[in-house]
């Protein structure tokens, strides 16, 4: 399939935010942090804005064009996960807007990706913070053509790309997207949630 990608823009973000809590509500780190199925289809679509809009603030978001299918949010080396921009997401509404308690089981899950990610990338990385496609329309290549404008931006920089997911369904399609697996399933402490991380040299172009 063909699928013309564009930049985010700011009025999409709302449509974005509802295709990523659709594409992520059986996410097992979702789940874990929100148990109850109806609380995540009420709260996901605003716990996606705020970090879209940290994206557009931070980083580069792209999405399908015409009907929104998909999203694909990158984080530039260095990004700036400044007071600023965090506020200016919302994202420091994150534990009044789902609750202390999970917003603690998110971060217990995070914290040991971000432990593994500093571990395992010492050098400059662009790195995928979000990947998510409709439900309805998985299997059609909309993922690789999201992820393409990134890969190709750090493939010019000669820069690598990280990214983590806690899918197992997902290994196949990032290993058949060029990533080495660094990370094999590792349990995040003792939630039961299993991680696996993924690296890409770049491509000489």
């Amino acid at each position: 399939m063909s699928a013309r990608i564009v930049r985010l823009t700011d009025s999409q973000i709302p449509a974005a935010a509802a295709a990523l809590a659709r594409a992520f509500h059986d996410d097992p780190l979702m789940i874990y942090a929100i148990p109850d199925r109806a609380e995540r289809v009420r709260l996901l679509p605003d716990v996606y804005a705020r970090m879209i809009r940290f994206g557009v603030l931070a980083g580069e978001v792209y999405a399908t064009a015409g009907a929104l299918e998909g999203v694909a949010l990158w984080l530039p080396p260095n990004a700036k996960w400044t007071r600023e921009n965090i506020e200016a997401s919302g994202m420091h509404q994150m534990p009044a807007l789902i609750g202390n308690d999970a917003y603690q089981r998110y971060r217990e899950v995070v914290g040991r990706e971000w432990q593994a990610r500093e571990r395992d990338m010492t050098g400059s990385c662009w790195y995928l913070f979000l990947l998510g496609v409709e439900p309805s329309s998985q299997r059609r290549g909309l993922g690789g053509a999201l992820m393409r404008p990134g890969l190709e931006r750090a493939d010019a920089e000669q820069v690598a790309c990280y990214l983590e997911t806690e899918n197992e369904r997902n290994v196949a399609f990032y290993l058949k997207q060029g990533f080495e697996m660094i990370v094999n399933g590792e349990e995040a402490g003792a939630s039961g949630v299993r991680f696996w991380t993924f690296r890409r040299m770049p491509q000489r172009v």
